[in-house]
């Protein structure tokens, strides 16, 4: 992954959290968090790619101790979602995990248009 997608990332989540601000400060935290996590994720998901596509023998157990791990980041950020209500909002969760998704199709629409 290139460093302009999670600099695309990183200014859209910055965007929509501030108009949440003026909505609820606790979906703008939500944001904020999952934003984070997706982003560590994100890189984690595309260094894992990178060392199968190179080797020529890829490690399944490599691979399965990755996803373990993304899981785990996962499983970490609901938790703390989950026990600090009154600070994060699930809803802003949700699009705060959505947000890279969305800069991977701007980035693809770009590219296509570019071509």
């Amino acid at each position: 992954m290139s460093l302009k997608i999670y600099l695309l990332t990183s200014l859209i989540a910055f965007i929509i959290s501030i108009v949440f601000a003026f909505i609820d400060l606790k979906i703008a935290f939500g944001i904020i968090l999952a934003t984070v996590f997706s982003l560590i994720n994100l890189f984690l998901l595309s260094e894992s790619m990178k060392k199968v596509i190179s080797s020529d023998q890829p490690s399944y157990g490599l691979m399965m101790a990755g996803n373990v791990i993304r899981f785990t980041l996962l499983f970490v950020m609901m938790f703390i979602a989950y026990k600090l209500p009154n600070v994060f909002n699930m809803i802003g969760i949700a699009i705060g995990l959505t947000l890279f998704i969305v800069a991977l199709v701007i980035d693809a629409l770009m590219k296509k248009r570019s071509t």
